[in-house]
């Protein structure tokens, strides 16, 4: 029953890395969304408006990329490692392997880590923003306060939340094992 459950938690998690985990805001409409797995690639989702007008042209500077997201790509390493570890520990039988519950803790620190340092796209949008606003001669003021007063925000959507809780369950799963022993 637990390499089950395992084996569902990491396949989730997986799962959850291609559901929308940021949105870029302006004005409280959608500008650019970013899944878990675009965090890794580098991409980015542009929304309705900006579809419109920057969708015919491909090499435009205004489509650049993100940089990846180190840490996140850690951790979709250490989930696909553990859905291969929770497979073969459901098809072997035996006791689930010691380290799911690791492997999750590991995705989970790395995913929290990157949120708490920022995703690339948080970053590169605040340094495009700094460089516009500095160089029309503005004084120099926090550029995230500069934001919030332009109403410009970068959202977490749930699919980071569902990707964070999918990673909890192993986790769970180990600790009330060792309890109950």
């Amino acid at each position: 029953m637990i390499s089950k459950i395992n084996f569902a938690s990491f396949a989730a998690a997986l799962g959850f890395f291609f559901l929308p985990w940021l949105d870029f805001q302006c004005s409280d409409k959608s500008k650019i969304t970013q899944s878990g797995f675009q965090t890794v690639t580098g991409g980015g989702s542009l929304g309705e408006e900006l579809e419109i007008q920057f969708g015919d042209r491909k090499n435009d500077e205004s489509r650049g990329t993100f940089n990846a997201a180190l840490y996140v790509a850690v951790a979709l390493g250490c989930i696909v490692l553990g859905l291969l570890l929770a497979f073969i520990g459901l098809l072997g039988g035996g006791p689930p392997s010691p380290a799911l519950p690791a492997l999750a803790a590991m995705a989970l620190i790395l995913i929290g880590l990157q949120m708490k340092l920022e995703f690339p796209m948080e970053q590169k949008i605040i340094k495009l923003y700094q460089k516009t606003e500095v160089g029309g001669g503005a004084a120099v003021v926090d550029p995230r306060e500069l934001l919030t007063l332009e109403k410009i925000r970068i959202v977490y959507c749930p699919g980071i939340y569902f990707e964070l809780g999918s990673l909890f369950l192993p986790i769970g799963i180990a600790l009330f094992a060792m309890r109950s022993t």
